[in-house]
Formats: C-alpha cells, structure tokens, sequence
C-alpha cells in the first residue's frame, strides 16, 4: 500500500486573443439591442447555434472526434437546454472550407436579434500566423484550419476575422467553443492527436488580406474566456470510453448535460475540471490540459444560458429539462432502440433509467425501469429493457444511469521495434491481462522497446508509465502490476452517477481546485506531488495527505484508493477516526470538511495519511450519499474486496467482483420510489408521493507519489 493510516497519538502566462489560442467560451456581456424564429424563447429571444466539426483536412492531417463532438454538443443544446432543431446548424468536413466558414458567421452575425442567446462551436486543428497589426502580445495570431487550409493560396481564419464577427453579433449573450490548439504540441499515437498544425509560413499571403482587418480593441472588455488548455499545451483528440471525441469538448458535454438549470459559468466550468480529472485516472495520465477562465469577476456567477420563459402569458409554461434524455422506442416488451444514443455516450453495458413520456426533472429513485445497451446499431443503441413486468409506454424517455463496464484486459498497441524485440515484448506482456491491438483499435498504453530499455507509455505516446529491462521474470512482473492497477483503476471508475442532483467537489487541503493567474482562472488538472514520508521527517502537506470535501447537500462521505499496487482501499470513515469526528462520514450541506482536520499532533480525527512505499500513482475516488445505507453499502462492497483479495482471488477478479454488485446496487436505486410505489399502492411521485429516494455522486483525484 502507498498510503497507511498512522494513529496521531501513536506517533503569467502572457496575455493573448480570447479564443483561437485554445478550445473557450465567450461570452458577449452587455451586446447591444438575430436562422429562424424560435419557438422556444427567453425573454422574447432565440436560442441559435453553428457548430463545426472537421476530421477530414484536404492537405493537414485528419482527426477523428471533431464530428462527433459537434454531434454530441447538437444533442445536448437541443434535449437540455432547449436549443431548437431548426435554429442549429452543422459544418462538417467538406462544407466547412474557409469561404463555408465565413458565410455560416455573416448569415448568423445578420440572423441573430438583440434578444438573442448565440452557441458558436469549432472542433478541429489550430495554428498561429506572424500578427501583422501589432495586437499579439507574443507576435502571433491564433487561426482555425479550416477544411481547405492550407492547400493552395487558401489561408486560415486568423483571430482578428473571428474577432470581427463577434464585434457584429447583435445579441443578448454569445457562447464560443473552440476545441483547437495553436501550440504544435505533437503525439506519438496514432489514438491520441493534438489539435493542432505548424505554424503558418506563407506570410505574403495574409499581408496581401490585411487591409480587410480591424484591431478592436473593445472587445476584450465585454467577453468571458473559457479555455481549455494553457497557450503552450495541447487540445487532445482521442478515444473516450469507445468513442473519439474532444477531450475538452466532451467534458464540457458533460458538464453541460448535468449542470442544474440556471448553472452558472463557473459552476460549468468546475465540471469540465472535474471530468477532466477523471479521464485523467481512465488513461493513466498524471496530467491533464488545464482549463482557463477570464472574466471580469461579477460574470463567473451569471447563467450559463438564460433560462426559458414564456413569451406570452397564454403560451404553455416550458420547462428546461434537468438532463438530456433519449426516446426509447419500444420493439418488444423486452427491447427496444434508443436514437442517437451513442452521442450521449451509450456504449455495450451501460445502463439508462426510463421516465414516463413527458418527464423532465427525473427524480433520483422514481425510474420505471432500466434500459441496458445490448449493442450499437450506427448511432442508436439496441436495448433490454427491465420493468418488472410492466409495460414501456411509446415516447418514454431516458437518462444515463451508469457507464458500460471496464474491460476485463487492457488495450496495448507496441510501436515499431525490430522482429527479436517485439517476440520478447509479447512474451513478458501477460495474456491475462493485456490484448494487443492493431493500427485501428484504440490503446490505452503504448509500448517502446527501440531503445536499451522497455517502456510503458500513455496512449498519446507522451508520458513514461514505467521503465523496465529485459530480465524476464521481475519484468514481466512488474508490468503485469502497472497493467493490473489500469483495470482496477477503470473498474472503480465505471461508479459513476450523471444524474444525480449531487454537487461532489474535493481537492488536496491547500491546493484550490480553481486558481489565478493574473486576471486567469485556472482549473487543477495536475496531478498533486508528494512523497513517501520518512522515518524521522515532519509530517506535512508534501508527505501526508489531507483532502478538503463539498457537497451541495446533507451526505456520507466515503473516500477509497485504488494505490500504485492496484489495491483498493477504504481511507474513510476508518477503524482509528474518534467518535465525534464526522460520525459514519458524515458532512454538512455547504461546509467544507477536512479530512483529517490536521497534520499537526493530536488532531480531532485520530489518523493521518501517510505514504509509505512503493512509490507511484495513487487513484483517489470519492463518494457522497445523501443517506447512510448507501454510504454503508458502498463500504462493505470495498472490504469485500480487499477480503477476497486477501483469500486467495487474483487482486483484480475480486475487484470486479465487488463493482458489479456495486452496479447492482445502484440499479436498485434507481427504481426504489416506483418499487414502493407499487408495493405500497402509492400515487407516482409529484403526484403526492412523499418518499425521498437516496442519491450518490463521486469524483476523483489523482496523486503521484515519489521515493
């Protein structure tokens, strides 16, 4: 174990253009007094969005998750936040060329009315070009590639065009996403891409253009940045649980699908934060691009998007739904088909709570059932369905309820290597654990043996998981460990509830999740560094830890550990905590908690959390519950773990043990108020039904532990 319990009485970046530089949001505070009419409104307005997505570059690589991600945010804005089909509009590929691009921004800069809410989003390459008007701080533009970029005399979309649109843009608020990077950064995987080209050298070709172009400098006063990456690192295009996509985009995507209504700027913001940290402990990276916010401060708590009124006092009253949702069409009484389930992140296994027709808060516990991906049929999931017995209406909806299962083996592709070596690589790689993949398959690690040593890789090809000989059996030993610790990583982290009404947020106690940088936010995305705590050294904050917890409501904290050996943990509520210390976990609504609530001698807790070795990365994943036999629930789960582990089961079958009755239990939850419902002959809840149907939330944390 890396981490044991040790009783306390025992013992700048520079300044540069609002968006091109890297995937953000704008947006436009305090416009001035514009596709069709909506027909849901706020405040007299419309909600309108172009979004384009391009994989397919005529003369610069291609990427692969630019059109989903376009797809994907379509259906969020359409089934969450009432965006309508008519006022979205879709460039991909082959229409999104420079004179595409530029014609869909006049037809919505003329189209868009001063009540208006704007949703601009670009996924696809970056780039910068020498700034030839002198307002890049660094000397450069930022551009967007667009699909013909860079063939023939075909420039890209510098900064100060885009700029010059959204100077234009009559309407109340704008939102821009740009999922791009103008840094170069370069991967070695075929998987994991950077967004991004080298710069631009064909100077004579914008100098020829830049009599077309306007500095305005006014603009920065009335916009809010949200971007995904620092100026000097990548935007990433890679597989996602099956799926290539943004990373930056889907986590926004995320973000967005459970924000509340009404949430705020910041409050979206957080969420990316959060997933990224997830995907984060998924791919086995100990550092995620870190997003960033600049805003004047009074805006980070403005919503993100007006909420929907009605425009008449006649006109039913609408009601944004709580999550996106998906129609299931039933085909059997047992089956039936989700539509466009794959872009809400639908995969084999994952599981979906159906609402009756109509329902838009799906309330925790008062599902009808549960609808499980049997498989994929293009963009549509084929399901079996779970009612009890009762009949599917058709128009029920749906929401994601949990992830697909991990995988039972990891995903390694080997990079090229002479004959001898790749037969003595796939001789130490254990065939328990690892699947070898081709060109076409995603990987989550990548294996080198070019070089005097073996190494064990991330899947962008960036970051050394671990160095290891040629000895034979220690090595085939210790990668087999690595490779364990990946599944049982990815098994805790399939413990995932996107629809709960739960606010979960941690972080190491005296490192915010959100800092500044001169006038930028910044989100931490890094893993926190420590190290193993030595006999006579003081204790700290660089050799214990202590995590600080927040949660929206009343709730149970359980905090577990997935440690660089691949055991899983329970850190909290512990045997040694004292009586009166969060007893069984529990936290209040609002309040931060420290956990312990100090490293100094004779804290209230009664422990610390030391490190102790092997040295490596620790995968934290907290949980909080609004009612304690959930809480306890989860808890025996995690000591069943570490028993049957610790009786003989292989570390990682007993792990997957324990998450698929943890699976279970949560579809259980899922259904609890409609069981008592039924049991009890009680009206359906909003309809005087009083029972309160537990809710769960989890996050995660990495951190790196050294020698």
């Amino acid at each position: 174990m890396a981490r044991h319990i040790e009783l306390p009485y025992t013992r700048n970046r520079s300044k540069r253009w609002i968006g091109l530089a890297l995937p953000l949001i704008v947006y436009c505070a305090g416009a001035s007094t514009g596709f069709s009419q909506a027909v849901i409104s706020q405040e007299g307005g419309a909600k309108r969005a172009l979004l384009i997505g391009i994989n397919e570059y005529e003369a610069v690589p291609a990427l692969r998750g630019s059109i989903n991600d376009v797809e994907t945010m379509r259906e969020v804005l359409e089934s969450r936040w009432g965006f309508p089909e008519a006022n979205i509009r879709v460039l991909t590929d082959r229409a999104a060329t420079r004179a595409g691009i530029l014609a869909a921004l006049e037809d919505l800069v003329t189209t868009a009315g001063p009540r208006d809410t704007v949703y601009l989003h670009y996924s696809g390459h970056g780039s910068e070009v020498e700034d030839l008007n002198g307002d890049e701080e660094n000397g450069f533009d930022q551009t967007l590639v667009p699909q013909d970029g860079r063939s023939g005399s075909v420039r890209d979309i510098i900064d100060d065009e885009i700029a010059m649109f959204i100077a234009r843009l009559q309407a109340q608020s704008a939102i821009i996403v740009l999922d791009s990077c103008h840094s170069g950064t370069a991967t070695r995987s075929f998987d994991i891409r950077a967004r991004s080209v080298p710069r631009d050298t064909r100077i004579e070709l914008y100098k020829q253009a830049a009599k077309t172009r306007a500095f305005v400098p006014a603009m920065r006063s009335r916009f809010v940045v949200l971007s995904a990456t620092a100026a000097t690192e990548e935007a990433l295009d890679g597989p996602i649980e099956g799926r290539y996509a943004g990373f930056f985009t889907h986590s926004l995507a995320k973000s967005m699908s459970m924000a509340p209504p009404g949430a705020t700027l910041a409050e979206v913001f957080a969420g990316v934060a959060r997933e990224l940290n997830r995907l984060q402990a998924q791919i086995g990276r100990v550092s995620m691009p870190e997003p960033q916010l600049e805003a004047p401060p009074a805006l980070l708590d403005q919503p993100l998007f007006t909420p929907l009124i009605r425009v008449d006092a006649t006109a039913p009253v609408v009601q944004e739904p709580r999550l996106p949702w998906l129609a299931l069409l039933p085909l059997t009484q047992v089956s039936g088909r989700l539509e466009k389930a794959a872009l809400l992140g639908a995969a084999a296994g994952s599981k979906w709570a159906i609402y009756p027709p109509g329902e838009t808060q799906f309330p925790p516990g008062a599902a009808l059932g549960v609808a499980t991906v049997e498989r994929l049929d293009g963009r549509d999931a084929i399901v079996s369905i779970e009612t009890g017995g009762h009949p599917v209406d058709p128009g029920s909806r749906v929401v994601a309820l949990l992830p697909a299962p991990a995988a039972s083996m990891v995903p390694v592709r080997l990079m090229a290597m002479p004959a001898d070596r790749e037969a003595r690589v796939k001789q130490l790689l254990s065939r328990d654990v690892v699947k070898i993949v081709g060109a076409n398959e995603p990987a989550r690690f990548l294996v080198d043996a070019s070089g005097s040593e073996l190494h064990l890789l991330t899947a962008d090809g960036l970051h050394i998981v671990g160095r290891f000989g040629y000895s034979g059996g220690a090595t085939a030993a210790d990668l087999t460990r690595l490779l364990h610790r990946s599944i049982n990583v990815n098994e805790i982290l399939t413990l995932d509830n996107p629809a709960s009404r739960l606010l979960l947020a941690a972080h190491i106690a005296g490192r915010a999740p959100l800092g500044t940088r001169g006038v930028t936010v910044v989100a931490d995305t890094q893993a926190a560094e420590l190290h193993v705590r030595r006999p006579t050294e003081i204790r700290s904050a660089s050799n214990s830890l202590q995590l600080e917890v927040r949660v929206n409501a009343d709730a149970y904290v359980t905090i577990i550990d997935v440690d660089p050996a691949g055991e899983v943990n329970l850190l909290f509520p512990n045997d040694y905590q004292q009586p009166d210390y969060h007893r069984d976990g529990a936290v209040r609504s609002g309040e931060p908690a420290l956990i312990p609530d100090s490293l100094g001698a004779g804290n209230r807790a009664g422990f610390y959390w030391d490190y102790s070795p092997p040295s490596g990365v620790d995968t934290l994943r907290i949980f909080a519950s609004t009612d304690l036999a959930t809480a306890n629930t989860i808890r025996r789960r995690v000591s069943a773990m570490r028993r049957g582990a610790a009786q003989g089961a292989t570390g990682t079958r007993a792990i997957q043990n324990g998450v698929i009755q943890l699976r279970r239990d949560f579809v259980e939850l899922a259904t609890r108020d409609i069981v008592l419902i039924r049991d009890q002959g009680l009206v359906q809840p909003g309809s005087g039904a009083t029972t309160v149907a537990p809710d769960w939330a989890a996050t995660s944390l990495t951190v790196q532990v050294s020698e």
